[in-house]
């Protein structure tokens, strides 16, 4: 929660198209939807996330390195 709660709002908004499964983030309609400001953006904000342990990078394959975190994110945090 201390971590999440230091996250950039376009971290956020990365997150929450990745935990929605969206597959082209980069895409104009993806950025819109979850309000992303550039694509420059998502990859400023996946460094930041992998940095932060949030995130993992095995093979070009971008995911989350914990479920529960994607629970509690999904059913808490972003349920507010």
């Amino acid at each position: 929660m201390t971590i999440t709660e230091t996250l950039t709002t376009q971290q956020l908004n990365c997150l929450k198209a990745l935990i929605a499964c969206e597959k082209a983030i980069n895409s104009t309609e993806v950025m819109h939807r979850y309000q992303i400001s550039s694509t420059t953006s998502i990859s400023r904000s996946k460094v930041a996330l992998i940095k932060n342990d949030i995130l993992e990078n095995k093979a070009g394959e971008i995911s989350f390195q914990n479920p529960i975190y994607v629970y509690w994110l999904k059913s808490e945090y972003f349920a507010k």
